[in-house]
């Protein structure tokens, strides 16, 4: 009886793990595991050593970091670029030796950061130089412009005269030759409209900027808060002309020629721009997926040579103090100094038949430069994603270029002329090292980006802002920030599967092929 009161209660318990068996196939949810956390980890980034900064811009940047208590990374990258584009295509560097390779120091840059994080108020500080230059060349052109409206008049005049004159001798009459009439109104000159420099505009048309452009042939910086806004309007169907008009403008020594009724024919010499802003992470993770997934990939992204993204200062504190007054005049004379200097007054070199003025290195600087280059080159033949390949690529460009910025900015400050020297090719090569982790930080975003989107999906999850049952389509179909496609919608939910938050399910449908559905595990909730 005992043998038989054992084996029955072996078979109950048989048939309730079947029955158990049975629960959890006709309801998966049954035994959910404990969620896992969902976490997105930006790779490491060095931090900027204030000494590459250029001297006389240093002390400027590191007290306004310092007071607005925002990333010292912001100034020095802004400063760079504007730097860059006071100098544009007024002066070069050939970094090589003897080949005619040249360079034009014109830089495209932009500070990451979210909401919160100063990046406009670090960025229009380091625009101040550059907003007083304006100021004071548009009070020049209002002075200009009413002499020149005094001319003009004088000119009407001058030339009413002779044509009643050309009346009278026609004649017979008066004291003067027609020849002789027509010989002085030959030499009568009509005075040219003064010009309005400009260094930095915020929003211009193609049109509008070749002919700003032509009337500055430095060059121009092109500033926007907001740089995706920009970017994503060259993307725009229509706006093709656009995206080439400035993918040229990178290179800082093109030349081009606009016929247009109404505004004639406009020739640049030099199409030189350079571009400055800020971006948001998340803004910039939607743009760079398209940007990167797209087969006609034309390395826009890639020209965004001084982009950085560093991490959130952890030690906030209040800051009330005055600014450095002397600093920031040392840095606003420098920044004046650079966009008045003719450069071949300070040893730079012009050859016959070119329109740009250069500089090399010197002998210590230029063997730097080959064990930078060689190295580089070395870097470029390691497997890895082509995006970052492409964006290395173009640092042959952004050292020499870093260097001259360095070298002109030193000049500009009281050092002699001459040749770049090893200290600026030392800063430059540090500038890259640098940027290069900012670099990688910022593609690897697209590199986990189902990661991203998983955790995206995990907020609208906590929010109830999806059913039990839900599909891809159900998702992607809001538009919601990364969770725009089927594929990303895909890659995050299997990424939550696997993280125990969801659970893939098939339901059938009468008459059609089954369909997938999510569960939600509701210990997400708890």
């Amino acid at each position: 009886m005992q043998k038989l009161s054992k084996l029955l209660t072996e078979r109950e318990q048989v048939e309730l793990l079947g029955e158990q068996q049975e629960q959890e196939t006709e309801n998966p949810a049954a035994s959910w595991p404990e969620p896992e956390p969902i976490k997105t980890t930006l790779l490491p980034v060095e931090k900027l050593p204030p000494e590459i900064i250029p001297g006389p811009f240093r002390a400027w940047a590191v007290d306004v970091s310092y007071r607005m208590q925002a990333p010292i990374d912001f100034i020095a990258a802004a400063v760079m670029v504007m730097a860059g584009g006071v100098i544009g295509a007024g002066c070069g560097i050939k970094p090589k030796r003897k080949d005619d390779w040249l360079v034009i120091p014109n830089l495209w840059g932009g500070v990451i950061g979210r909401p919160g994080m100063l990046k406009t108020p670090a960025l229009q500080e380091a625009m101040k130089p550059l907003s007083q230059l304006e100021a004071e060349a548009k009070k020049q052109y209002d002075k200009d412009l009413t002499n020149y409206e005094a001319e003009k008049e004088i000119f009407k005049a001058q030339r009413d005269a002779m044509k009643s004159e050309m009346i009278t001798a026609a004649k017979g009459k008066g004291e003067r030759s027609l020849d002789d009439i027509k010989a002085r109104f030959l030499e009568l000159k009509e005075p040219s409209p003064p010009i309005w420099l400009r260094f930095k505009t915020n929003d211009s048309t193609i049109e509008k900027m070749a002919e700003l452009l032509e009337q500055n042939p430095r060059g121009i910086l092109l500033f926007r808060d907001e740089l995706i806004g920009l970017l994503t309007s060259w993307d725009k169907e229509g706006r093709e002309p656009d995206r080439a008009f400035y993918l040229e403008a990178w290179n800082g020594y093109g030349s081009i020629t606009t016929d247009r009724i109404g505004r004639g024919t406009v020739h640049v010499n030099n199409l030189c721009v350079s571009v400055l802003g800020g971006i948001q992470p998340a803004k910039l993770l939607a743009y760079l997926f398209q940007a990167t997934s797209e087969l006609e990939n034309d390395g826009l992204i890639q020209r965004m040579q001084l982009l950085v993204y560093p991490d959130e200062p952890s030690n906030w504190q209040l800051v009330d103090e005055y600014p450095n007054k002397e600093a920031k005049g040392r840095a606003f004379r420098v920044i004046k100094k650079l966009s008045e200097m003719d450069f071949t007054e300070y040893g730079v070199a012009i050859d016959e038949g070119e329109k740009i003025p250069y500089l090399r290195f010197d002998n210590e600087a230029q063997e730097l430069f080959n064990e930078w280059l060689t190295e580089l080159q070395r870097k470029l033949q390691v497997d890895e994603a082509p995006v970052i390949l492409e964006h290395l690529n173009k640092y042959r460009s952004l050292m020499p270029s870093i260097a001259l910025i360095d070298h002109l900015v030193n000049v500009a400050n009281g050092m002699a002329g001459g040749p770049v020297r090893l200290e600026s090719a030392e800063k430059a090569a540090a500038w890259c090292e640098y940027l290069e982790s900012h670099a990688r930080r910022i593609y690897a975003l697209v590199g986990d980006v189902g990661q991203r989107a998983a955790a995206e999906l995990a907020k609208k999850l906590k929010a109830r802002k999806l059913q039990d049952g839900f599909t891809v389509r159900d998702v992607y179909r809001n538009q919601w920030h990364l969770l725009t496609s089927k594929e990303i919608v895909k890659a995050a939910c299997d990424e939550l599967v696997e993280a125990g938050w969801l659970m893939e399910q098939n339901k059938d449908i009468p008459g059609r092929q089954p369909i997938k559905i999510y569960l939600i595990n509701a210990k997400i909730f708890s």
